[in-house]
């Protein structure tokens, strides 16, 4: 198997495994406000994600932060649709809210230790679609370098260095790539050796997602827009998507 095969599997399985970690029991509906809601997880298992990427070492998360971001596919429908909850005794937490497609998570030591389910209502023709998204700090201003883009790639690589030891690490791929998304309205550029190159002239509604590899540009290069990016964030260097899938 070639390298970026074998870390692509050892990556997702550690995240797709944690996410819906849970004591052995077989699969239950349950019925929340007179509907069946089809349980996808548990708390502990998400919070397990997230609790490990705080543990990562300085160097390897200095400038960035955990998130995931969901999706209802086919019809890119917003999460919240998808009425995604924390079953707890208290009563449902929704895990996502109006528009929003970021996750919002609450952590505390009371549902950890009650660790409710977690669970969604969703028609079987529909499916919840989960991105694993590590978003760079918000910039001052819309701009930075390709010298920058390079230190929040070396802080992933640290990152998955750190999660799997040195050796297990060499076979796992680096990051090479970043997730620019566009703001509606905007123009990203990049401007190398005093030359600027439009890279997207977004006219659309909603934010544009360009894949940039930075090292296919000269050192010294700056990437600019024109607006503030509604988000950067730094490709996973495997499959950063998967799915809650309702079962039939």
């Amino acid at each position: 198997m070639r390298k970026a095969g074998i870390g692509a599997v050892l990556f997702a399985a550690l995240v797709l495994l944690s996410f819906s970690a849970a004591p052995a029991q077989t699969t239950e509906t349950v019925t929340v406000t007179g509907q069946h809601a089809m349980r996808v997880g548990s708390y502990k298992g998400i919070h397990w994600v997230y609790d490990r990427f705080d543990r990562l070492p300085e160097r390897a998360r200095k400038d960035l932060s955990l998130h995931f971001l969901g999706d209802i596919l086919p019809d890119h429908g917003v999460p919240s649709e998808a009425h995604v909850v924390l079953h707890a005794k208290g009563g449902d937490i929704p895990l996502f809210v109006g528009q929003d497609r970021d996750m919002h998570f609450p952590r505390s030591d009371a549902l950890l230790a009650e660790n409710p389910p977690v669970l969604l209502t969703l028609s079987p023709d529909r499916k919840v679609q989960l991105e694993l998204a590590i978003e760079v700090a918000p910039l001052p201003t819309p701009s930075f370098t390709k010298e920058q883009a390079g230190v929040w790639m070396g802080e992933i690589n640290a990152a998955i260095r750190d999660f799997f030891g040195v050796i297990l690490a060499f076979l796992a791929p680096d990051a090479h790539r970043l997730k620019v998304d566009v703001a509606p309205g905007a123009r990203f550029e990049a401007v190398e050796n005093g030359t600027t190159r439009l890279l997207v002239d977004n006219q659309g509604s909603v934010p544009y997602t360009f894949i940039l590899r930075p090292q296919d540009y000269q050192d010294g290069t700056v990437f600019r827009s024109d607006r503030p990016f509604s988000m950067i964030r730094v490709k996973v260097p495997t499959n950063e998507f998967f799915t809650l899938k309702r079962k039939k």
